[in-house]
C-alpha cells in the first residue's frame, strides 16, 4: 500500500472550547483536503532514503500533529481499558502509540505520484462530521478512505479513519483486545513501547 492509502492520524492534544464556533459549510472538507494536499507534496518532495533514515520529514509531522487527534484514537482504541491505566501509564500509551505509526509510515511508505485523491463529500451533525474521499491508482484502483473528525475551537480534527469500510480504531481494538485477553493492558503498553507486537 502506498502512503496515500496509510496517511492516517496523529495531533497535538488540545481541549474542547466551551464557547460555540461559528463554521462555515464546507470547512471540515477544505481543511482535512489543505493538510492532505500539503502533505502529499511534502512526501512527494522527500527521498526514500531520506524516509528510510529518518522517518517523517519534520514539516510532515508537524502536519500530521495539526489534524489527527492520536489521543482520542487511543482512547477509542483502547474502549474500557483506557480507564484501568493510571494517568502515566495512559501518556506512555499515546506516545507509543503515535510513535509507532510515525515511524511505520515515515520509513515504509511514499506516494508513486500516480495516486490522485477525490474529495466526494462531507456529512455533518452539529459538532462532528465525515468527510468522504476516494483514492483513484494510476491503473484505475479506486479506495475509499472515510475520514471522522470533531471540532475542536473551529478546527476539524480527525479521530478515525475507515479505509476500504475497515474502521482503523475498530482494527486496532480488536488487536488490542487479543493481546490483553491473554495477558493484561500492562503488557500491552510494554509491547508498544518496545515496538515488537
Amino acid at each position: 500500500m502506498n502512503f496515500l492509502r496509510l496517511w492516517i492520524p496523529v495531533v497535538s492534544l488540545s481541549f474542547l472550547l466551551s464557547i460555540p464556533f461559528p463554521v462555515r459549510a464546507g470547512e471540515p472538507m477544505a481543511q482535512l483536503s489543505a493538510s492532505i494536499n500539503e502533505f502529499v507534496t511534502i512526501m512527494s518532495n522527500t527521498s526514500v532514503a531520506e524516509l528510510q533514515a529518518t522517518g517523517l520529514p519534520e514539516r510532515a509531522r508537524q502536519l500530521v500533529f495539526s489534524r489527527f487527534d492520536f489521543s482520542e484514537m487511543t482512547k477509542r482504541s483502547l474502549g474500557a481499558h483506557w480507564k484501568s491505566m493510571d494517568q502515566r501509564e495512559q501518556r506512555e500509551f499515546i506516545a507509543a502509540f503515535t510513535q509507532r505509526l510515525l515511524v511505520f509510515y515515515g520509513k515504509s511508505v511514499r506516494s508513486t505520484g500516480n495516486e490522485k485523491i477525490d474529495f466526494m463529500r462531507e456529512v455533518r451533525e452539529g459538532k462532528q462530521a465525515s468527510v468522504e474521499t476516494k483514492v483513484i491508482s494510476g491503473n484505475g484502483d479506486q479506495t475509499p478512505i472515510d475520514y471522522r473528525l470533531y471540532n475542536i475551537g473551529g478546527q476539524w480534527t480527525v479521530y478515525d479513519v475507515v479505509i476500504d469500510n475497515v474502521s482503523l480504531v475498530n482494527n486496532y481494538r480488536a488487536q488490542f483486545e487479543r493481546v490483553i485477553a491473554k495477558s493484561s493492558v500492562q503488557d500491552l503498553l510494554r509491547r508498544m513501547k518496545n515496538q515488537d507486537s
